[in-house]
């Protein structure tokens, strides 16, 4: 079984709206980061394999913002069906073309390393690629 250390400024463990945001986010800011996810399609509760759409802000003069809208005005000019095979790929093209972004699906997270109170480290089992990923980072996130 191979064995892969990743070394990043910043490690999100969920691939959930929620951990995209904050992997991307940080990416984008400059921030080396890793996004670990132990599903095959990122969304969480919003992938297709929930299929809850985003209903966060609703009303009058309501509406999400940021990186969600992003997401969001995406899917309206992409997927013009309502397709979730559709909204799954541009979740996933969303996470994968970030730079500075490494992206670990299907991997679940189940390890840590503690330095003191503070982690230094997570473990992730890969079934699909028969892989250990080791995410040494400076600041984690559970998403």
């Amino acid at each position: 079984m191979k064995r892969i250390t990743h070394r990043a400024d910043f490690c999100v463990v969920g691939g959930g709206l929620a951990g995209m945001c904050a992997a991307i986010a940080a990416a984008r800011h400059g921030a080396k980061v890793v996004l670990m996810h132990d599903r095959p399609v990122l969304g969480g509760n919003a992938s297709s394999e929930i299929r809850m759409w985003i209903c966060g802000a609703r009303g009058p003069n309501n509406r999400e913002t940021g990186i969600v809208e992003e997401i969001q005005l995406e899917n309206l000019y992409r997927n013009t069906s309502v397709s979730y095979a559709i909204w799954d790929a541009i979740l996933y093209e969303k996470v994968r073309f970030q730079p500075n972004l490494t992206l670990l699906l299907n991997c679940s997270c189940t390890d840590l390393g503690m330095d003191g109170s503070r982690i230094r480290w997570v473990r992730g089992w890969q079934g699909t690629a028969e892989t250990w990923h080791t995410v040494e980072a400076t600041l984690f996130a559970d998403c």
